[in-house]
């Protein structure tokens, strides 16, 4: 169906009335701001590591009015301080979120990149009320994971220089991690609820766009075949049996003989016709 039918106009015209309407909502490099503050925790941490205190989750805290602690665990980096290596995957990963921030403002636009972003850190927060956090850096770690994965379901064929030597498309890296994860899940039920609750954006991006990249592959699967039996069918041949109108591209698989009367013949009607003559040659 063409993208100019009157539905696809339609919903085309929505979504702009609705980004119009919540403008307001854009923020511009939003990936990259929360990129920077867990760099500077994590500068903090190094500082001064009893600050992470400060950020936790804590529910009795939170009823006693200390109300930030619903989104600070997010600010906890994903990497803690531990020492110079820690500190070197740090700098690495904020380069990274700056790419992967870029990448996606390109390709979505502010606003439905921003919209992305608000769901998983809701679905993150959401999991942490209901489940209750699993270690003090997790909010953060789900949510770069989610935002990593996604970059490597949509822009898979980038590369990146592990120990700026090997080169690896992000595709291979986004399913290491993601049979990792699911291997977790697998093990632990906790992760699993809290994992598949913060993950939901993205399987609610994803698996549609898995189902219709399958989909387009098996239909241009199907083209490709069709085009080449046609072509085998109707195209210009080399060879052609004058007895049963064979050629070299309907009949690959045979052999074609020019008689002594100069006529073109194929191997099968070749047979067929030895055949037919031996009985004669036997009478007498």
């Amino acid at each position: 169906m063409s993208a100019s039918h009157p539905f696809f106009a339609l919903v085309g015209q929505q979504a702009f009335s609705v980004e119009q309407k919540f403008k307001w909502l854009s923020f511009p490099g939003l990936i990259r701001g929360i990129a920077v503050i867990h760099f500077f925790v994590y500068i903090l941490l190094v500082l001064n590591w009893e600050a992470i205190s400060g950020f936790v989750y804590d529910e009795e805290k939170f009823r006693g009015g200390e109300y930030w602690r619903i989104f600070s665990f997010l600010a906890i980096p994903p990497i803690l301080p531990t020492g110079l290596i820690s500190t070197i995957f740090m700098f690495f990963l904020t380069k990274i979120s700056f790419m992967v921030n870029d990448a996606f403002e390109q390709h979505w636009g502010t606003f439905r990149t921003s919209i992305y972003v608000y769901a998983t850190l809701a679905c993150i927060i959401l999991s942490t009320l209901l489940f209750g956090p699993l270690e003090s850096s997790q909010g953060g770690m789900l949510y770069e994971s989610a935002i990593f994965v996604s970059f490597a379901t949509r822009f898979p064929r980038v590369e990146f220089l592990l120990m700026f030597i090997l080169p690896v498309q992000v595709w291979v890296l986004g399913a290491i991690f993601g049979v990792m994860t699911i291997i977790g899940c697998i093990k632990d039920f906790d992760f699993a609820r809290y994992t598949t609750l913060a993950f939901l954006p993205y399987l609610i991006w994803a698996v549609p766009l898995f189902w219709r990249t399958i989909r387009d592959r098996r239909r241009t699967a199907a083209h490709k075949s069709s085009f080449r039996d046609r072509s085998l069918a109707e195209g210009p041949a080399f060879h052609k049996c004058e007895t049963c109108g064979a050629t070299d591209a309907s009949h690959p698989d045979r052999h074609f003989r020019v008689t002594e009367d100069d006529h073109e013949i194929c191997d099968r009607c070749l047979d067929k016709d030895a055949e037919d003559d031996e009985p004669a040659r036997e009478t007498p």
